[in-house]
């Protein structure tokens, strides 16, 4: 009895050490925020990355059209630029599949899911939605992302059906 007793009290002392052993690691180890700018839709972003699988990516532009609507729906040519920022948590839900595969999981290679919220000044039109997406960065300075899902947007007092995502194309500003 004495035997069960003790293998019992140190299989229950070793298990829970043995459960908070972290046999994935993202390598090599990427920074706790990552700049990056984007070409292909202008704008300049940052990853924090509190932790392994989830980041928060905050980016800012300016957005650019030729066009607008008036109130009867007629489009006229108008050009302007306004300031946009965006909120955006992601979770990388398949970092340790990519790892054991042996392909590229560096500054967040892999496929992910997002909760974008944008907004645009002056005009205070806000989106928002959830998307999936899949960033990925070739060499050891460029990278490219796209993510699309559905959302709505606020503006003018109406909420509208729109979608959300993104694709950019561009260059890692971080040292790894």
């Amino acid at each position: 009895m004495k035997y069960i007793i003790s293998t019992l009290l140190f299989a229950l002392s070793i298990l829970p050490l043995k459960a908070q052993d972290n046999s994935f690691a993202i390598e090599p180890k990427a920074p706790s925020i990552i700049a990056r700018l984007s070409f292909i839709s202008p704008q300049l972003i940052a990853e924090i990355a509190p932790s392994e699988y989830f980041t928060l990516s905050t980016g800012f532009w300016l957005k650019t059209s030729f066009w607008d609507y008036n109130e009867s729906g007629q489009s006229y040519s108008t050009p302007y630029i306004t300031p946009s920022f965006k909120f955006e948590p992601r979770y990388y839900f398949n970092l340790e599949d990519r790892y054991n595969k042996g392909k590229s999981t560096r500054y967040y290679s892999s496929w992910y899911i997002s909760l974008p919220f944008t907004v645009e000044f002056p005009t205070f039109r806000y989106s928002m939605g959830g998307a999936i997406g899949f960033q990925y960065t070739m060499g050891r300075r460029w990278y490219w992302n796209i993510s699309l899902g559905p959302g709505f947007s606020y503006s003018d007092s109406h909420f509208y059906w729109s979608g959300v995502g993104e694709f950019g194309l561009g260059l890692i500003l971080n040292k790894m």
